[in-house]
């Protein structure tokens, strides 16, 4: 966990540290939106979740940026099987994975001006993400599922890669339709990760 919050605030150091020294223009935000998950690897269903959070532009020149901040989203999928090790011959149906992560994007963007105040938007780079809570879901006759997500056998730490494309308004509203694509593994025990799709609004001050 320890290693976790040092990579946090180092890459936090770095992205104001630039900003300091060379006094680029930088804007904050709000953003949320709606997400589609699922899990790579497991049968599973698309669940719908949420995504909120704080965004960070640094202004590099006209039309290159980078972007960062840290948002609340909520990942996982609808199973249809789920199998629990400590018992044995028991499956539990209509499963939930619900996964809920604090994550931290560090993309680097690109606005073409399309017209006055339109400007389209696109950006790409890795993400960090770190478990926070969620809950494991399902029924098997008159046995109920109802565990913790992140336990001994799930990994907290998520990374991946990110992109979006979307839109800006006078330098204000923005919205945007993206994608995550996780390269950790979610369990200790299998090779199944997180893929997400993403649509959002966002408001900069």
């Amino acid at each position: 966990m320890n290693k976790i919050k040092i990579s946090f605030l180092v890459i936090v150091g770095m992205i104001i540290s630039t900003n300091v020294s060379a006094q680029l223009p930088v804007s904050f935000g709000v953003k949320a939106g709606m997400n589609l998950s699922e899990i790579q690897k497991l049968d599973d269903d698309i669940k719908v979740g949420f995504n909120v959070g704080l965004t960070a532009d640094l202004q590099l020149s006209d039309n290159f940026f980078l972007m960062s901040g840290l948002e609340l989203t909520n990942k996982g999928a609808k199973g249809n099987s789920y199998n629990l090790a400590d018992l044995q011959g028991v499956t539990f149906k209509d499963v939930k994975l619900n996964a809920l992560y604090l994550q931290l994007p560090i993309h680097a963007g690109y606005k073409l001006e399309v017209a006055p105040t339109v400007k389209l938007v696109f950006r790409v780079g890795p993400y960090l993400a770190y478990g926070i809570g969620g809950k494991i879901k399902g029924e098997a006759g008159n046995k109920s599922l109802d565990i913790d997500f992140f336990g001994d056998d799930t990994n907290r730490f998520d990374f991946g890669v990110g992109g979006a494309v979307g839109a800006e308004f006078a330098d204000k509203i923005t919205v945007s339709l993206g994608a995550d694509q996780g390269l950790t593994k979610i369990f200790k025990d299998g090779d199944q990760k997180n893929r997400c799709a993403n649509i959002s609004v966002g408001y900069k001050f």
